[in-house]
């Protein structure tokens, strides 16, 4: 790091990291060097939209490739909002790279890719954190006491949590969360995760011991290779409750 500072890449232009461009700039130990995207016009344009409206101190550089960002010595840590399709193979090439790496949620299709990605990280010495935001509020320190001091709430017998929106028809035919090859998992990767995360984290991330899981309806957009979970129903059972 350079007086201080966490000097900062990002892996793509998708619209979800505007927010860390934000954070970034806000963030008094970290700089921001360089946006990478397939194209260096993509990248520029990306950096002209976000720097007019959360102007940097100094302007990142537009970057031509992935490659090219993770070969640069003056990036210490990359924030990777790739689609959940290809971003297991970007966060080992971060790590190889001795990059840290942040990493959009869901971090990866199943678990054996993130146990891949947790374990380039460890192997080359950097640290992997998820962007799931608000395991990091206050909010989730008072809830715990709430919910453990067995007082407030009593014993916890059942957890009911939903996530949804109302999607535009933009949405379902040019979206990448509804591209099978970009976003396999769907709503349940893109929504899903959060409900998953705050039950788990309410049961001190103990393992359920049964899951259950319906399918309710699926959406295949013109050019997907295949359909994508557009509702989902699941539930989580855990000894004792």
């Amino acid at each position: 790091m350079a007086e201080g500072k966490c000097r900062w890449g990002i892996l793509g232009a998708a619209t979800i990291a505007r927010k860390n461009w934000d954070a970034i700039r806000r963030a008094g130990n970290a700089e921001l060097i360089a946006v990478a995207s397939r194209s260096a016009d993509r990248a520029r344009q990306f950096i002209d939209e976000c720097q007019a409206a959360a102007p940097q101190p100094k302007c990142p550089e537009a970057v031509a490739g992935y490659d090219a960002l993770l070969a640069r010595a003056d990036i210490d840590a990359v924030y990777v909002p790739l689609p959940t399709g290809i971003r297991a193979e970007w966060v080992v090439k971060a790590a190889q790279a001795g990059k840290h790496v942040v990493c959009e949620k869901p971090c990866g299709v199943d678990a054996g890719q993130v146990r891949q990605m947790i374990d380039a990280c460890d192997a080359n010495g950097v640290q992997f954190m998820d962007g799931v935001m608000f395991m990091h509020s206050r909010r989730l320190e008072a809830l715990r006491q709430v919910f453990d001091d067995g007082v407030s709430i009593g014993e916890i017998k059942r957890i009911t949590s939903q996530f949804s929106f109302c999607a535009p028809e933009e949405f379902k035919t040019g979206n990448i969360r509804t591209h099978a090859a970009l976003e396999p998992l769907g709503c349940l990767g893109d929504l899903g995760w959060y409900t998953i995360r705050f039950a788990l984290w309410t049961m001190q991330f103990r393992p359920p011991r049964e899951v259950s899981g319906r399918l309710l309806s699926t959406l295949q957009r013109p050019d997907s290779p295949d359909a994508v979970p557009m509702e989902f129903s699941g539930e989580l059972f855990f000894d004792g409750g």
